[in-house]
């Protein structure tokens, strides 16, 4: 009954004894659960990186809030609306007035996008190269890391930035003409609404190819043309899944692009400092990180997969002794005991006789080791298959 009693005690205080399995079952088995176990555990670091990318796409930010107050200020010079000064007000022709104003500040705008993008791209390498480390759950050091994904991906990330950028503004020109040839002529309105939905799909499509690009760039050595080839292969054949998980990175603005009120607004604010573009980097980077496994990583010689996740039912070394005869579990190792020579140690105050005499003694060990290995290179004492078979099963009698 003591016994019982002891036993009952040991286990209130104690607790059930956790197995290693246990502590492995634990861990995220899909990238669903990565993803979320990397919020829960590391936001302090998604923080950081959120912060450090803001450092970076801040001009952008403040890009678009230039843009807003040009064309407030040139629709405030432009007649919209003039009185003669004596009651009746004048109405000119106006069809299409606002679309040129919104066509002459963006061209400005575009202009000055180009430029900002030298300085863009290097927070876009170091932040995509982080979040690939986290998701990898590799030891990260955001600061030391952003920099070393910066030196080794910031070239690429340049290049392919500048062509996104083209594209983009390509689309924007066409849309911004679409916009202009409606108000000015109703009767082709349809035909240029059209080439709008193609401006916006194009739009899109380059989005997408740009992302997966980002995540190539930081996860294989690849060409700036290979990156792109299979960047837009990646776009067209996942396109379904592709839309949810661009729609997914989005969420994180959910209050910035959908806030009415000042106070959402500047909740929107906070959040797009401090988590949201982090949060939106993470997903994006653990979906394309599923992409790279189920297409890539078992036909790339060297490439891990399933990086950072566990699945359960695959063999683990812990659990299975993996073994493969190469030459140093094949080579025969003199018995340290049968070594007859002097091994020379260095007094604390040595001179450069006895540097001397500790060279010449390691190189005659050297050479008696090597003596050693041919003379009993073809004797049967090695360790082989059948032997670390027989002791995994715990056949000890040999």
């Amino acid at each position: 009954m003591g016994q019982l009693n002891k036993k009952l005690f040991k286990k209130l205080v104690e607790g059930s004894e956790k197995s290693e399995d246990y502590a492995r079952n634990t861990l995220p088995s899909n990238r669903w659960a990565l993803g979320w176990d990397l919020i829960k555990t590391n936001i302090g670091k998604i923080v950081k990186i959120n912060l450090l990318l803001l450092l970076f796409v801040f001009p952008i930010f403040l890009l678009l809030y230039l843009r807003s107050l040009l064309i407030s200020a040139e629709a405030s010079f432009s007649p919209f609306s003039q009185n003669l000064g004596i009651g009746y007000p004048i109405y000119p022709f106006m069809s299409g007035l606002s679309e040129q104003i919104i066509i002459k500040t963006d061209m400005l705008v575009f202009v000055l996008l180009f430029i900002l993008v030298f300085y863009v791209s290097v927070g876009i390498a170091g932040g995509f190269y982080v979040m690939r480390n986290l998701v990898w759950t590799e030891g990260v050091f955001v600061v030391s890391d952003f920099w070393n994904g910066v030196k080794k991906n910031y070239k690429n990330t340049l290049l392919l930035s500048l062509l996104y950028t083209l594209f983009l503004v390509l689309s924007l020109i066409s849309i911004n003409t679409s916009n202009y040839q409606i108000a000015i002529n109703p009767n082709n309105s349809v035909m240029f609404t059209i080439v709008k939905v193609i401006s916006y799909i194009f739009i899109a499509i380059f989005s997408c190819v740009y992302l997966f690009s980002l995540s190539l760039n930081v996860t294989y050595k690849l060409k700036f043309f290979q990156i792109v080839k299979n960047a837009f292969i990646f776009t067209i054949a996942m396109l379904p899944i592709n839309v949810f998980f661009m729609a997914l990175t989005c969420v994180p603005f959910v209050l910035l692009l959908f806030s009415k009120t000042s106070i959402v607004f500047s909740f929107g604010i906070i959040a797009v400092g401090l988590i949201s573009m982090g949060i939106a980097i993470l997903i994006w980077t653990n979906y394309c990180q599923w992409v790279f496994d189920e297409s890539i990583n078992d036909k790339v010689a060297g490439a891990k997969k399933n990086r950072g996740i566990y699945k359960k039912g695959a063999s683990e070394v812990s659990d299975q002794f993996v073994y493969q005869k190469s030459k140093f579990a094949s080579k025969p190792i003199k018995p340290i005991t049968d070594y007859d020579i002097e091994i020379v140690e260095l007094p604390t105050s040595y001179t450069r006789d006895d540097l001397i005499r500790l060279e010449e003694s390691k190189k005659r060990m050297i050479e008696d080791s090597d003596r050693y290995v041919q003379e009993h290179l073809n004797d049967d004492k090695d360790v082989n298959e059948t032997d670390i078979d027989k002791f995994m099963k715990g056949d000890k009698n040999d």
